[in-house]
């Protein structure tokens, strides 16, 4: 969550542990939980590295 709040500027670690929440009910109940991560990022540099690297871009 850290890495995720970084990486999105103006976001709490907590607004988004907050978020995920809320939501990941809805997700279960829907049968789209995600399987967990095969990499932790250390830094939001590394995340959208790796990011640009796959081809995805991120929007701000």
């Amino acid at each position: 969550m850290d890495v995720l709040a970084e990486a999105l500027g103006d976001v709490s670690r907590s607004s988004i542990g907050n978020t995920v929440r809320e939501i990941r009910p809805l997700l279960a109940e829907a049968g789209l939980l995600p399987s967990p991560a095969s990499t932790r990022y250390r830094s939001a540099a590394d995340l959208l590295t790796a990011a640009q690297s796959e081809g995805a871009t991120p929007t701000g």
